[in-house]
């Protein structure tokens, strides 16, 4: 039989979008490969993952596996899910709160999303009814992680406030610091700095001699950003070496990479762009996880772009894409084509906008968190712009500002309005003297 080259798009779109594929469409992309009658072609330069090859034969090599981490999944949430019975049949409805909320931990991990949250919904009407709490907090904790990784603020917030005021009446001191660390988050996603460095510096004054030092740097570590988000550097670089200082003490491997992204973004915003990238890439030599090592890419790839290095932002753009693929983490993607699309506008290239439409796909997706969206319609307005399409770019920087005022995320919702005002400027400019 004769067989003729599937394009990844095809492959995908023929396949429904049903959890039970999920694996499956992400080890689609994994084991494409690129289409070789277009590798020298000059529209290679724009090529995306949905040029890729579907390579159906590596993907039927890999069911058993994919099958296999399905089958470890569901073992798993059965195992924590009948724990839970036994611990009710004992007449203990914290501890049967607790194994829920495992369940739902295995889903998340594995970004069911919808199944965490049915799992720590339960949990939660478990935990309200014994006199040992806690386990109400770290479902409102989770659910509020939930929600935040979803995009949904507001409901986060909600969780995260409801979690601690639990911690704190049944005096667990690390529930209380989490909370205060997911509230302090939510309100980073908002630009709302001061209410941040609020809630992170409630977290350090919860904590005590027992407090685990991971819970602390990463406290010290989301002061610098407050710090440096809003403009006091000297103040962030001094949260930072506290930050350190932890870290190295209990020779914490989780910490390192963390600790040297943040000495490179406060290179960035002081301007020392060379120097910052130099950090990037020394990061980039030590062991992270492909997740980790993607948000180096990407931050790499900003700073180079900052710095008007088109050329090199180019190829910490690919090389991002390159590690979604191989990793099959498609989530690193739409970051990887808005910098490859805000190369193409600096360049002011007509077949830039493929990457967008790329993103814009895989933003679409089922469980895709919808400030993706909001960034891609933003971004591509801005590439819009460029190209002398104002009132294409007024039409998507409209919906990325629905999204961002339904989020609640300040910073992003400022800078859009004004573009919008803008934008729309040049639409009255023509008829200012009818």
């Amino acid at each position: 039989m004769t067989t003729r080259p599937l394009k990844v798009d095809h492959a995908l779109k023929a396949l429904p979008e049903v959890d039970d594929l999920g694996g499956l469409r992400e080890a689609l992309i994994g084991v494409s490969r690129e289409d070789s009658r277009r590798a020298w072609a000059a529209s290679a330069a724009y090529a995306t993952v949905d040029g890729r090859l579907a390579d159906v034969a590596a993907l039927e090599a890999r069911i058993a596996a994919l099958a296999e981490e399905a089958r470890e999944r569901v073992d798993a949430v059965m195992r924590h899910s009948v724990a839970a019975l036994r611990a009710l049949e004992a007449g203990d409805e914290a501890a049967a709160a607790r194994a829920l909320v495992a369940a739902g931990e295995v889903e998340e991990d594995a970004a069911r999303l919808d199944a965490a949250e049915a799992f720590y919904r339960q949990a939660l009407a478990l935990g309200r009814r014994p006199r040992d709490r806690r386990a109400e907090g770290l479902a409102l904790r989770r659910l509020g992680r939930v929600a935040r990784e979803r995009g949904d603020l507001e409901p986060a917030l909600r969780f995260y406030l409801a979690g601690y005021e639990v911690a704190v009446a049944q005096r667990d001191t690390e529930g209380a610091i989490v909370a205060c660390q997911g509230v302090g988050n939510v309100y980073v996603d908002q630009g709302l700095w001061e209410k941040a460095r609020e809630w992170y510096e409630r977290g350090v004054g919860q904590a005590g001699e027992s407090t685990r030092s991971q819970l602390l740097w990463q406290l010290f570590s989301n002061l610098s950003v407050v710090a440096r988000r809003s403009g006091e550097l000297q103040a962030s670089g001094e949260w930072l070496d506290r930050a350190e200082a932890l870290v190295l003490a209990t020779d914490d491997p989780v910490g390192r990479l963390p600790i040297e992204n943040g000495r490179a973004r406060l290179l960035v915003a002081r301007g020392n762009y060379a120097a910052a990238a130099r950090a990037y890439r020394r990061s980039l030599e030590g062991q992270g996880s492909p997740t980790v090592r993607g948000a180096v890419l990407a931050a790499l790839a900003e700073c180079l772009l900052a710095a008007g290095d088109l050329r090199g932002t180019e190829a910490a753009a690919r090389e991002l894409e390159r590690l979604a693929v191989v990793h099959r983490l498609p989530t690193l993607l739409p970051d990887a084509y808005r910098t490859l699309g805000a190369v193409a506008r600096a360049r002011r290239e007509e077949e830039g906008f493929v990457f967008y439409e790329q993103a814009l796909e895989l933003c679409h997706a089922p469980g895709s968190p919808p400030f993706e969206l909001a960034q891609t319609q933003h971004e591509y307005a801005l590439w819009e712009r460029e190209m002398g399409r104002t009132e294409s770019a007024v039409a998507r920087l409209e919906e990325a500002l629905a999204i961002y005022r339904r989020l609640g995320t300040r910073p992003e919702m400022a800078r859009a309005t004004r573009e919008m005002d803008e934008l729309r400027a040049q639409l009255r400019a023509p008829h200012e003297g009818d």
